[in-house]
């Protein structure tokens, strides 16, 4: 299966929400098509990841590229983390 397949990408004007859940419960690392996504996004698009475990390598790539990153722990097994592209 191509990951693009399992991430569920919904795009509106400034507001990105990826959901990599799926992706990562078959066993993929989507940290690199999360990372393009958020790149080519438009300066000040707040982007909103969800995922199904503690995102600190996630946090740890997001502020390599100088973003501020908020974590929330939806639910368990449930985590959304929240970036504004500056």
């Amino acid at each position: 299966m191509i990951m693009s397949d399992l991430l569920q990408i919904h795009k509106e004007s400034a507001y990105i929400t990826i959901d990599a859940r799926e992706a990562i419960r078959q066993g993929y690392h989507p940290i690199p098509e999360i990372l393009k996504v958020i790149e080519e996004s438009p300066v000040s698009t707040l982007c909103e990841i969800h995922i199904s475990h503690h995102p600190q390598e996630l946090v740890a790539a997001l502020e390599q590229l100088g973003l501020n990153v908020a974590v929330v722990e939806v639910q368990p097994r449930h985590f959304r983390v929240r970036v504004v592209k500056l």
